[in-house]
Formats: C-alpha cells, sequence, structure tokens
C-alpha cells in the first residue's frame, strides 16, 4: 500500500518554477532603476585655492555657510545652502566629505559633491 500511494500521488506533483520571481527580477523598458546622486553645491573659491577635479574635501558647517577645506586650508564657501543640506551636515558632526565636480576658473566657483 506505501509504494502505490507513493506512484499515485508522485502523478499529481509537478514541479513549477516561481514565474512571478523571475519576472520581478527581469528587466524590461519599463523599468525604473533607482540611481543615487549626490547633491552638488556650488562654492565660491577663495584666492590661494588650488583644486583639481575629482579630489576629495572636508565639507564643514559655520553659522548658515558651509566651508570647504583641502587639508587644513579654507578653499571655498558656500553661502545660504539648501536648510536639508544644510542639517544634514550639521547632524554629521558638523562635517561631510566631498568631491570636485567641475571648476570654473573666471568664476572662481567649484561644484562639490557631498557624500
Amino acid at each position: 500500500m506505501g509504494i502505490e500511494f507513493i506512484r499515485k500521488a508522485a502523478k499529481t506533483f509537478k514541479r513549477r518554477w516561481d514565474t512571478g520571481r523571475k519576472e520581478l527580477g527581469t528587466s524590461d523598458l519599463f523599468t525604473c532603476e533607482p540611481t543615487y546622486l549626490p547633491r552638488t553645491l556650488p562654492f565660491d573659491l577663495g584666492s590661494c585655492a588650488d583644486l583639481h577635479i575629482g579630489e576629495m574635501v572636508t565639507v564643514e558647517a559655520e553659522g548658515n555657510a558651509l566651508i570647504a577645506r583641502l587639508r587644513l586650508t579654507a578653499i571655498g564657501r558656500a553661502e545660504n545652502p539648501p536648510t536639508e543640506v544644510l542639517r544634514a551636515v550639521q547632524e554629521s558632526c558638523g562635517i561631510a566629505k566631498g568631491t570636485v565636480q567641475q571648476i570654473y576658473d573666471l568664476a572662481r566657483v567649484a561644484e562639490i559633491s557631498l557624500c
């Protein structure tokens, strides 16, 4: 009786793949993938600033402004940044990392993205 039951029951069981998961994991034309873009701010550069694109700087909160520093030297200042950016820097002990994205020599402005 045991083996006969197994043989009868075996016919009713079919192995199937979870096609719903497969469809969710397969990208198509309308798939929106989230991308992370850091917030970029313009900083007015000082006269002694010597920056290069891709260089890492530290950004410190000072009152209602952000100060960009290369090592110990203040190289740029962003007056009245967006409140959410200023709050994020203040909540991270007043210091954040930044990367120089673009430099405009004639205007003495650098775009720095905050990590």
